[in-house]
């Protein structure tokens, strides 16, 4: 592939991976977002989400990894403590770090939301062909492949 054509067809992939994002949000995951919205918003929803995954983080690192300030993040995190979903707790190996984690209620209340999610999309999966199902079920196995190796290369220095 001549260069430009390259960067034509790069930037067309991209726009079709975040298409993807956002039909798969649109689709599937607001929806019940929407149900639950009367419990928590939306950065609440991310909070929470974001310290089940990676566990327990400093006020910091949360930040950080939700992308917003810590003035931002300290009422949303009080908020959810005191409705049982996270907890403070002192770091162990500096006492003046205070970390944030994810209660058993937090948990699970993220268990119902991603069960009723995966019953969702077992019930639309049900209208297509077992081929259809199958060729998906391939697709996506390979594009988690494929993502995994990009998330394990280092991004180049792109030139000016």
């Amino acid at each position: 592939m001549s260069g430009g054509f390259r960067i034509s067809h790069l930037e067309n992939v991209a726009d079709d991976f975040f298409a993807l994002l956002s039909d798969m949000r649109d689709g599937f995951m607001r929806p019940l977002e929407q149900k639950r919205r009367c419990q928590l918003g939306h950065v609440q929803h991310f909070a929470v989400a974001v310290l089940c995954r990676k566990g327990s983080l400093s006020m910091s690192a949360l930040a950080q990894e939700m992308q917003i300030s810590k003035q931002q993040l300290t009422p949303l995190v009080y908020k959810l403590i005191n409705q049982g979903l996270l907890t403070k707790k002192k770091d162990q190996d500096d006492r003046r770090v205070v970390r944030i984690e994810i209660t058993e209620q937090g948990r699970n209340m993220f268990r119902e939301l991603f069960a009723e999610l995966k019953q969702d999309f077992v019930e639309r999966l049900k209208i297509l062909p077992d081929e259809e199902i199958d060729e998906l079920g391939w697709m996506l196995k390979r594009i988690r492949e494929i993502l995994g190796n990009m998330e394990k290369a280092p991004i180049q220095d792109r030139p000016n």
